[in-house]
């Protein structure tokens, strides 16, 4: 596993398995017969809560730990528009909007560290999604006081 993709080569490795076809570098392939494990490690999704427009938007958003924190990982996500001009306004537009919950959890599943900057009435349902698949996250209310 690389960047969340499978790669096949030929070193010998802990998983083996047989391509399907003759490919050449970063063409796809198909793998039978798959044996042993993949080393593969989790990725972390930091969970930043930001408050929808009735309790200031992104006006009331921490910008320094909101750079902070995005700075740390692979991919950044927006659910609902304060938290999409929350990472406008720190110089970042999000890799995902539409599909975002699923798609970080995806990338955290093959091995990505996440950032899901979310309004704060989603927050909630996310954490318990997050709960029920098992996967790592790390909370940052970037709420200014």
């Amino acid at each position: 596993m690389k960047a969340g993709f499978l790669y096949a080569g030929k070193k010998s490795q802990q998983a083996t398995g047989t391509v399907t076809s003759d490919a050449k570098k970063d063409e796809d392939v198909g793998v039978a017969r798959l044996n042993g494990i993949i080393e593969h490690k989790e990725g972390v999704i930091h969970v930043c809560k930001v408050p929808r427009i009735q309790h200031g938007g992104s006006k009331c958003v921490q910008m320094g730990k909101l750079k902070d924190v995005i700075h740390q990982s692979g991919m950044v996500a927006a659910v609902g528009l304060e938290a999409y001009i929350a990472l406008k306004s720190a110089g970042k537009k999000p890799d995902m909007f539409f599909g975002a919950r699923e798609g970080v959890i995806e990338a955290a599943f093959h091995g990505i560290d996440c950032v899901i900057v979310i309004v704060d009435e989603e927050f909630t349902d996310f954490l318990k999604r997050l709960e029920n698949v098992e996967l790592t996250y790390v909370i940052h209310d970037l709420i200014a006081p």
